[in-house]
């Protein structure tokens, strides 16, 4: 017992600190991305280019790509915490499922993280250092990798999002996570899911990829209370 709380607790709490890095990065994004001065260059994909080429833009991108990364390495942690607070009482085939596909789904987008910020920042500068008739073929082959992005991202929705209509069917029947918080989260996942498999490969025009951020932030929470209450060998009292 004293192993799966220690697991549990690990994973809530890789799972609660990777959703709020992850709400943090998307924050600065959108920070950023509203600046008078990016969006007036941003017009253009050359614009686009030249900007994030130039200090500090640059340093920003890239590393809120490697703190995004970082987020879903942890909460593929979080997963594996989750699978085995789901799993205390009974072993599911749901959870099962849902667990792997989870960290498929993490894996899946810290490779794509990395491989976007990396992309961004050499064909930035490439685009900065190339003549005037040479931009032009730089920003052809910087959407044609673009493309290959969306491609990763929509595996991702499909792993990620199956993961957690599984997990929160899951929930509906437990005893410390419930039918309101499972409820919130199939529905949350099914219409998240319906709306990126119906845009794809662009992205929606209606984004609740915050509203599914802050519930997963508030199951890590539930997760991390229900660690601490799981006895270990000097302490017999139940959940």
């Amino acid at each position: 017992m004293d192993y799966i709380k220690r697991l549990s607790l690990t994973g809530s709490i890789c799972g609660v600190t990777g959703s709020i890095i992850f709400l943090v990065v998307a924050g600065l994004i959108e920070k950023l991305y509203w600046q008078p001065k990016f969006q007036a260059m941003v017009k253009t994909t050359g614009g686009f280019l030249s900007l994030l080429g130039d200090t500090p833009y640059s340093q920003i991108s890239m590393g809120t790509h490697l703190l995004g990364a970082f987020a879903l390495l942890l909460l593929a942690v979080g997963f594996i915490g989750l699978y085995k607070l789901l799993s205390i009482d009974k072993k599911k085939v749901s959870v099962t499922i849902g667990s792997v596909l989870g960290i498929l789904a993490c894996s899946i987008m810290v490779e794509m993280a990395i491989i976007q910020g990396s992309v961004v920042n050499k064909m930035s500068t490439l685009y900065l250092n190339s003549s005037a008739e040479d931009q032009g073929g730089v920003v052809n082959l910087y959407r044609g990798l673009k493309s290959l992005e969306f491609g990763m991202d929509i595996a991702f929705d499909f792993f990620f999002f199956s993961a957690w209509i599984l997990l929160a069917f899951a929930m509906l029947k437990h005893k410390s996570f419930g039918k309101i918080i499972g409820f919130i989260g199939l529905i949350l996942f099914i219409l998240t899911a319906a709306l990126n498999v119906w845009a794809a490969p662009n992205p929606p025009s209606l984004e609740l990829s915050p509203l599914c951020c802050l519930w997963i932030l508030a199951v890590y929470i539930q997760a991390l209370k229900i660690s601490l209450k799981i006895p270990t060998s000097s302490n017999h009292h139940v959940i």
